[in-house]
């Protein structure tokens, strides 16, 4: 608590104080509403709008300044401080005298007062607003008049500079106005040239530059050309791989900015196929790097991993229409520049064309071709190198047989086979286990005594041979049925003698038509077994495999499948 006299004569202080802040503010607050304005008409807002605005700014400033200011209570103490700064001579009394608090009773003490009274005395003698000199409020009060006429004449001037900067503004836009430039915002695929043209209506300017770059920022300047008499004036980008802005400027003008963006059509850059054949092969996986076409045998699965110029939304393989079939969808994603295809059972041929679609819903110029070739898993080749054709032989004879077999993937298993009088072919393993691509030749001489041929019969032959087929199962190849015809032991000829009597020349007769009929019975008996055989060759019954023949070795007893 300040004593009442001391306060007293604080008082006339602080309200010197706060009248020169309340002149500093406003100073400062008509200089900024004055600064305001000037802003204003030089970006062209309408007076109409600018006047009002700038002064109730300018008002409201002043009013809550003022407000503020006159308001404001000061510190005691540095209020106290700046009168002994300028009355040295108090030696801290007055700031002793601010210390001072009373007791109880609201009473200070002797020495309490003694201090008080010594700090008013100098007060009423000397005086203390000279704290504040009246220079300082002269020029605190100059200023703000100043300031404030600053702010009248900026609200004077802010309808004309409004008026001049919206006239060159106009005058500047129907300039712009009056040049239209092609092809202003542009998307353009990456490596073509952008051509820029630049036509301007009424009085052409001497010359026109192509500026690539924003604001100041430039990056590249083409000096644009006029053709002929045309009011145009062009030039070229030559090749265009980034996004970038340009503008055209001419006669100290420039027209607005205009964005190029880059884009690329997705397309293949590199295809990596991965091929598993088929167990029976026992062929590795297989690995081919940046390939389009792939042949493999029937029942391999295929791979691929295609290396795209950008990601892309979708991926498929279109079969060609005359090829027929369903679209292959490709594994893609949308952060990645690649597409997969996993897992494709290749089963037969066909040719494809690579369709790809980005983000923007552009597709692929060019489509890339990829032709897969399913390989046909062939089957066993056989060829039977004697005896060559149908034999005629007798029941003692031996017959001598040589056959060469070769099969793409490996024979499993080959041998001879015959059959008596039309009876189930018996088959007789010779071999078995033989590489890939390798020809293998044997032989096995047949005694028909052994097989108790008889006179008139008629024994049947062919070579066969088992490889693995595209399903995983045992196939089973044959050659075609070659027949021996047993004659008699004794075939009588006679030659016909003109002594001979009519008995004799019958009895000849008779005979000859008994062999013809006979040859003939045994041609038919050739047609028909051939025609069985080689149906059920067609219906796949001819030879069924079983696992009894596949174990034996050469030399074995014959086995009938049939039985």
């Amino acid at each position: 608590m300040i004593a009442p006299l001391l306060n007293e004569h604080l008082e006339p202080v602080a309200r010197r104080y706060r009248r020169l802040q309340l002149w500093r503010a406003l100073a400062i607050c008509w200089a900024l509403a004055g600064l305001l304005g000037i802003a204003l008409g030089a970006g062209g807002l309408d007076y109409r709008i600018a006047v009002p605005l700038v002064g109730l700014i300018g008002l409201g400033g002043a009013l809550w300044l003022g407000f503020a200011c006159l308001s404001a209570k000061a510190d005691p103490h540095w209020l106290a401080l700046q009168i002994e700064q300028q009355h040295p001579e108090l030696k801290t009394v007055l700031l002793a005298a601010l210390e001072q608090k009373p007791d109880a009773n609201g009473q200070f003490g002797f020495l309490q007062q003694r201090v008080i009274a010594e700090a008013i005395v100098h007060g009423r003698n000397l005086g203390w607003t000279d704290a504040f000199p009246t220079r300082k409020l002269a020029l605190a009060h100059g200023a703000h008049l100043a300031a404030f006429a600053f702010f009248v004449v900026a609200l004077m001037g802010l309808r004309t500079n409004s008026i001049g900067v919206a006239a060159q503004r106009a005058a500047a836009k129907a300039v712009l106005d009056s040049v239209s430039v092609t092809p202003g915002d542009a998307q353009i695929e990456r490596g073509n040239s952008l051509v820029v043209l630049a036509k301007f209506e009424g009085k052409l300017p001497p010359g026109a530059t192509l500026v690539l770059g924003v604001g100041t920022n430039v990056t590249r300047t083409i000096a644009l050309t006029k053709a002929l008499d045309d009011p145009v004036f062009g030039g070229t980008v030559p090749e265009v791989n980034e996004d970038f802005n340009y503008r055209v400027e001419f006669a100290g003008q420039r027209t607005k900015e205009f964005s190029v963006k880059v884009f690329e059509h997705p397309k293949l850059e590199r295809a990596d196929a991965q091929v598993a054949f088929p167990a029976y092969t026992q062929l590795p996986e297989k690995t081919i790097e940046d390939t389009r076409r792939i042949s493999a045998v029937e029942g391999s699965t295929l791979g691929y991993t295609l290396q795209l110029n950008k990601p892309v939304k979708s991926a498929r393989l279109v079969p060609r229409k005359k090829d027929g079939g369903e679209p292959i969808a490709l594994a893609v994603d949308d952060a990645k520049p690649f597409a997969t295809l996993a897992n494709f059972p290749l089963v037969a041929s066909q040719t494809y064309h690579l369709e790809l679609v980005d983000a923007d819903g552009r597709s692929n110029k060019v489509s890339a071709q990829f032709i897969f070739d399913a390989l046909r898993n062939r089957v066993p080749e056989l060829k039977l190198l004697s005896p060559r054709g149908d034999q005629r032989v007798s029941a003692l004879q031996e017959i001598q047989f040589e056959a060469e077999a070769w099969d793409d993937f490996g024979l499993r298993a080959y041998g001879i086979a015959w059959s008596l009088g039309g009876a189930e072919p018996t088959l007789l393993q010779l071999g078995e286990g033989v590489p890939a691509k390798e020809k293998r030749q044997f032989s096995h001489l047949l005694r028909l005594e052994e097989l108790g041929a008889a006179p008139d019969q008629l024994v049947a032959w062919f070579v066969w041979a088992d490889d693995i087929g595209p399903d995983g199962e045992l196939r089973r190849n044959a050659t075609d049925m070659y027949f021996a015809e047993v004659r008699p032991f004794e075939e009588i000829f006679r030659q016909g003698d003109g002594g001979e009597g009519e008995e004799s020349q019958q009895q000849r007769n008779q005979q000859g038509n008994q062999q013809q009929q006979m040859g003939k019975l045994a041609e038919l008996q050739k047609q028909i077994i051939n025609a069985t055989w080689k149906l059920r060759r067609q219906q796949g019954t001819a030879l069924p495999v079983t696992k009894s023949t596949l174990p034996m070795k050469p030399g074995t007893k014959t086995v009938d499948l049939f039985q």
